[in-house]
């Protein structure tokens, strides 16, 4: 007798719920970084390329403070990359809290694949995050 209602559903144990809510809330954290960090590295790249152009019109009346915008541009690029980068750290070192093979086969997912999307974007995003940090920083006038 397993002590399981004959009528519940197959599945993993009751046991390994919290586990996967644990899992999923953590991915569920990571996304919404990835989500926060977009935004401030496409705000600041859009900063930083609006006021590249203006400067280019003859029309427009110079710049209150020469070169702000370009570096609040920098900035929030930096930030959104640094803020991603660590929330990549925190997903990883609770992954590995979370525990390896053994708390998967306590779970009794020991078998399920190991697919994060989360994570590929997380990544991806970091690399872009830190070209696009190091290509803007480089054309900062001196």
């Amino acid at each position: 007798m397993t002590g399981r209602d004959p009528g519940a559903p197959a599945g993993p144990p009751p046991s390994s719920f919290a586990w996967i809510q644990s899992r999923l809330a953590l991915e569920r954290t990571l996304l919404a970084w990835v989500r926060t960090a977009a935004s401030l590295i496409g705000f600041g790249f859009a900063i930083y390329q609006f006021f590249e152009a203006l400067k280019i019109k003859t029309a427009v009346r110079p710049e209150f403070r020469p070169g702000a915008s370009r570096i609040l541009g920098v900035s929030l690029v930096g930030i959104g990359t640094l803020a991603l980068a660590l929330a990549l750290v925190q997903y990883l070192l609770m992954i590995r809290y979370l525990g390896g093979e053994a708390a998967l086969e306590a779970a009794g997912l020991a078998r399920m694949p190991r697919f994060r999307p989360a994570l590929i974007v997380a990544v991806t995003l970091t690399a872009v995050g830190v070209i696009t940090f190091c290509a803007m920083l480089i054309r900062l006038p001196g």
